[in-house]
C-alpha cells in the first residue's frame, strides 16, 4: 500500500536522526581506512591507482551530494532516503563476494554515490527536527559521527587481518539496520517552506525568497584565502585517510595501530571539543582559524621525523588539536562575513573547497608515494599550508589597515 506523507503529521525525533548518523558513520568507517591498504597490498595495484580510485570516489560522492539536495527540495525526501539506503546496502553487500579488481572499484564508487546522497539528505532532515536550534542538532551529530569513526576504525584494526569480506559482512549488517530505521522512522511530514522558516528563525533573521534571489555571492580576497586554506587542509587530511596505513605498515606497525589512531582521534574530539570551542568562542574567528592552521601544518612537519607508533600518536594529537580549532570555526566565520541573504551559497562555497581538497588529495599522495617521496609529501603540504595561512593573515591585516584609513 502506498504511503502518503500528508497523512502522517509525525515529526522526526532527534534520537533516530542521531542513531542513523551513528550507524552510517560506523559503516563508512569500516571501509575508507583500509581502501589504500587493500588496493595496494591485496589487489596489487599502485598507489597512483589507489589515488585515482579515491579521487573518483570523492567526485562521485560530490555529485551524489548535489543530487541529494535536488531530491530533497524537488522530490519526495522519504522515498529518496529509502532508495539511497538500498543502493548503499546493495553495494556494500556485493563487496562481500565481489572484491577483486576492477569490480571492487566500481562497487566502491556506487557506494560513494549513495553515501553522498545520504549525507545531504540526513543534513536536510536535521533542519526539520523540532525542539532545538539547528546548530545544536548539528553539533550533536558531529559528536555522534566521531563516535562512529571510533567504533568503525577500531573494528577495522582488529578484523582486517581476518579478511576484507568479514568487514563487509559486519558493515552490511550495520547498513541493514540503518535501512530499517529510515523505513520506519523517517516517514515524517514537513513542508519545504517550513524548513526555510526554521533555518531563518535559528539564525534569528528571516529573509524573503525574492530578496534572497536578488542577492549574489561575491568572492572577496578574504574568502578566496579561506577557500584556499580549506582546500589545502582537506588535501592534507586525506593523507591520513590514504597513505598513512601503508606508511605505518612500512615502518613495521600492524594494521590495528592505524585503527587505534582514529579511535584516539575520535575520543580526543569527543572529550575536548567543548573546552576548545569555549576558548575559541572567546576570540575572533580568525585567531582560532589561523592558530589551528599553524598547529595543523606543524603536525606534517613533525611527521617527517617519527618512526614509532607513540610518536605518530603525538603528531596525530597535534593535528587533532589544530582540526578542532580550525574546522568548526570556518563555516561560522564565512557566515559572519557574508550577507545572510546568500548564506546557502556561502556554505556551498565552503563545501566545494573541502570536496576539492578531498578529490585532489588521493591522486597527489598516490603519485608522490609511487616515487618514494614520502617525506617530500609531508614537507610539501606543510610548506603550502604555512604559505596560505600567512597570505590569509596578510589579507586580513590589509583589510584592517584599509578600514582604519577610511
Amino acid at each position: 500500500m502506498q504511503t502518503n506523507l500528508a497523512d502522517k503529521p509525525r515529526q522526526l525525533n532527534e534520537k533516530w536522526l542521531l542513531l542513523g548518523t551513528l550507524l552510517s558513520s560506523t559503516g563508512n568507517s569500516m571501509i575508507w581506512p583500509v581502501m589504500t591498504l587493500y588496493i595496494t597490498g591485496v589487489l596489487n595495484q599502485s598507489f597512483t591507482t589507489a589515488g585515482v580510485v579515491l579521487m573518483i570516489g570523492a567526485m562521485v560522492s560530490l555529485f551524489g551530494s548535489f543530487v541529494g539536495g535536488k531530491l530533497f527540495d524537488h522530490w519526495r525526501p522519504y522515498v529518496a532516503m529509502v532508495m539511497t539506503s538500498i543502493i548503499i546496502l546493495a553495494a556494500v553487500a556485493s563487496l562481500i563476494f565481489f572484491n577483486k579488481w576492477p569490480l571492487f572499484a566500481i562497487l566502491i564508487w556506487i557506494a560513494n554515490f549513495g553515501m553522498g546522497i545520504e549525507q545531504t539528505l540526513v543534513n536536510s532532515f536535521a533542519t526539520t527536527v523540532p525542539g532545538q536550534k539547528t546548530r545544536v542538532i548539528f553539533n550533536n551529530m558531529y559528536i555522534v559521527l566521531n563516535i562512529g569513526v571510533v567504533l568503525g576504525t577500531l573494528a577495522v584494526g582488529y578484523l582486517f587481518d581476518y579478511g576484507f569480506s568479514l568487514l563487509m559482512i559486519i558493515s552490511t549488517a550495520i547498513y541493514f539496520g540503518l535501512m530499517l530505521i529510515i523505513i520506519t522512522k523517517f516517514n515524517v511530514s514537513f513542508d519545504a517552506d517550513d524548513i526555510i522558516d526554521v533555518v531563518a528563525n535559528n539564525e534569528k533573521e528571516q529573509v524573503s525568497k525574492p530578496e534572497m534571489a536578488r542577492k549574489k555571492f561575491k568572492l572577496t580576497p578574504v574568502l578566496i584565502a579561506i577557500g584556499a586554506l580549506l582546500f589545502i587542509t582537506y588535501l592534507s587530511y586525506m593523507l591520513w585517510e590514504t597513505v598513512m596505513a601503508p606508511h605505518m605498515k612500512t615502518l613495521g606497525m600492524p594494521t590495528r595501530n592505524y585503527a587505534d589512531l582514529w579511535m584516539i582521534n575520535g575520543i580526543t574530539i569527543i572529550v575536548l571539543q567543548k573546552f576548545v570551542s569555549n576558548w575559541a568562542n572567546k576570540h575572533p574567528y580568525h585567531v582560532s582559524v589561523i592558530l589551528g592552521s599553524v598547529i595543523f601544518a606543524l603536525s606534517f612537519f613533525f611527521l617527517i621525523f617519527v618512526n614509532t607508533f607513540w610518536q605518530i600518536v603525538l603528531v596525530f594529537e597535534l593535528l587533532t588539536l589544530g582540526e578542532m580549532l580550525q574546522s568548526p570555526q570556518v563555516p561560522a566565520w564565512v557566515a559572519q562575513i557574508t550577507p545572510k541573504e546568500v548564506a546557502g551559497q556561502a556554505q556551498g562555497f565552503v563545501s566545494m573547497m573541502i570536496s576539492s581538497g578531498r578529490v585532489v588529495g588521493p591522486i597527489y599522495s598516490g603519485v608522490m608515494m609511487d616515487h618514494g617521496w614520502t617525506n617530500m609529501l609531508f614537507l610539501s603540504v606543510f610548506i603550502v599550508m604555512i604559505i596560505i595561512t600567512g597570505l590569509l593573515a596578510l589579507t586580513l591585516s590589509r583589510r584592517v589597515d584599509k578600514n582604519s584609513v577610511t
